[in-house]
């Protein structure tokens, strides 16, 4: 497979190569963008990038209060960062949601000592809610109700079993129906 680099330079200039060369990211697997990325090929970063963008930026905009984006974009620097050391035979959009996961876990573990008021002006009732559950009740539930993603591919994320997994989102769950069922007083 010829790299990025040397398909640019066969088509002419950077102008006409940029269009034929995004088409042709555009067509490989997240895998191959993986290896390319793990080669040096910032090209197929940027894509792996704008594939997942909007999971990733669902995952923290549903563990966090705020800072959502930031969080994001902190979750692609640390991949960028770590490009080297992807693991092969994991599928790249479950590394980010690990690294998106983490670092929403580390910035709620870091607001835990103070108080913000931030849940009280949201208008989103289900947001509220989950605001309340524990980090990983609420991990579990981001990632198997609004992800989608197995039971397995949540353990991987979350780097327990599949049952906890399970547990804390029927936990999640249970506390978003009583919840939401109860009328505001």
């Amino acid at each position: 497979m010829k790299s990025t680099c040397e398909v640019s330079g066969e088509i002419g200039t950077l102008r006409n190569a940029a269009p034929l060369l995004a088409a042709m990211l555009r067509e490989r697997s997240d895998e191959v963008l993986a290896q390319c990325s793990r080669a040096g090929e910032g090209a197929a970063f940027v894509e792996l990038a704008l594939r997942h963008w909007s999971g990733v930026n669902r995952i923290v905009r549903n563990m966090l209060v705020s800072d959502a984006a930031e969080a994001a974009e902190a979750t692609f620097r640390t991949a960028l960062g770590s490009a080297q050391t992807f693991s092969e035979g994991v599928p790249f959009r479950i590394l980010l949601y690990r690294a998106a996961i983490g670092i929403s876990l580390a910035r709620l573990r870091s607001a835990a000592g103070q108080a913000t008021s931030a849940a009280a002006f949201l208008t989103d009732r289900i947001r509220e809610v989950l605001g309340r559950l524990n980090a990983m009740d609420r991990a579990c539930y981001v990632l198997r109700d609004v992800e989608e993603l197995s039971y397995d591919e949540a353990s991987f994320v979350l780097r327990t079993s599949p049952e906890i997994v399970r547990e804390h989102a029927h936990r999640a769950r249970l506390a978003l129906t009583v919840s939401l069922d109860a009328r505001p007083a």
